[in-house]
């Protein structure tokens, strides 16, 4: 059973507790390996939670179910909203809290890291100017897509792995900073390429550690650039992603390994170049290759 590690802040007794009761929990990116964002399915009964901080920059996001009665303290007065699937919620880091709702829902509930979207865009914006506006049973479909995405990922179990959500997360850190946040505008966008000796250098890093989960946030610090700016420059340098490049690159050492073994270890060749788990490595096998790795084998041995 899945604990919640999205956590509140009790106002009155400055304890912590889960964001989701013991036993909600449906889906979580805990053990993804995902750094700066938290993603949890949840499976909600009616509750009435204590008035609490938020933390993190806090999101919910109703997947699925009928309308609900969705109410919050404001001040000594309570506010009510009939909230449908579609719709979200959000608080900043440590804004007060204090829901309630009368009928079971399912949600899709994020948790960003301040300091993660902190060191993001430290080239971009003041660390101290980041603040998310509050909003309440708002319907934004940019925002319910990225929820669709984050889910997919939870649920189907992809061939993208930790750097993929740690992009997904910068892209949606993104978005709610040019369209949900107190000082809402376009960021501006990095221009030109790394130069070639920073390409070299963080290829080099990258393949050196292919084989155990790569950060975005650590191969951006291994040149001292913002998130940001690393993963627009790399992608302006090579026309891939980072995460693209890794997956591919990972892909293409299995080749090598298969092709040079009598009697490949498929589950073997997957941990040694950086896939989780073989069934993760066959997603992303077949999608660069076009044939699974058992397929790539038989070939290869004809």
């Amino acid at each position: 059973m899945l604990d919640s590690h999205i956590h509140l802040i009790n106002t009155a007794t400055a304890q912590a507790f889960p964001a989701a009761p013991e036993g909600t929990v449906l889906k979580s990116s805990a053990g993804l390996g995902w750094r700066g964002i938290t993603v949890e399915l949840h499976s909600l009964p009616p509750v009435e939670y204590p008035e609490h901080y938020v933390q993190g920059h806090r999101l919910a996001v109703v997947h699925r179910g009928k309308p609900i009665t969705y109410e919050w303290k404001d001040g000594d007065r309570w506010k009510s909203v009939r909230a449908h699937p579609g719709i979200f919620f959000l608080q900043s880091h440590g804004d007060v809290n204090a829901p309630r709702w009368f009928e079971p829902f399912e949600t899709v509930a994020i948790a960003l890291d301040p300091s993660f979207i902190a060191q993001s865009f430290r080239d971009s914006i003041v660390p101290e100017r980041i603040r998310l506006q509050e909003r309440r049973a708002e319907f934004d479909g940019i925002v319910a897509g990225f929820a669709r995405q984050f889910e997919d990922e939870l649920t189907n179990g992809t061939y993208g792995g930790a750097l993929y959500g740690e992009s997904l997360a910068l892209a949606f850190s993104l978005y709610l900073l040019e369209r949900h946040s107190e000082n809402a505008q376009p960021l501006p966008r990095p221009r030109g390429k790394l130069s070639s000796l920073q390409l070299r250098d963080v290829i080099e890093y990258a393949h050196v550690n292919l084989s155990r989960s790569l950060s975005l946030t650590e191969l951006a610090e291994h040149l001292n650039l913002s998130t940001f700016h690393f993963a627009r420059l790399f992608k302006n340098s090579l026309g891939l992603s980072p995460h693209q490049y890794v997956l591919q690159n990972r892909v293409e050492r299995a080749k090598k390994l298969i092709s040079v073994s009598a009697s490949p270890n498929l589950s073997d060749i997957a941990l040694h170049v950086g896939f989780y788990d073989q069934a993760h490595f066959g997603k992303a096998f077949k999608r660069v290759v076009g044939v699974s790795p058992k397929a790539f084998s038989r070939l290869q041995a004809s």
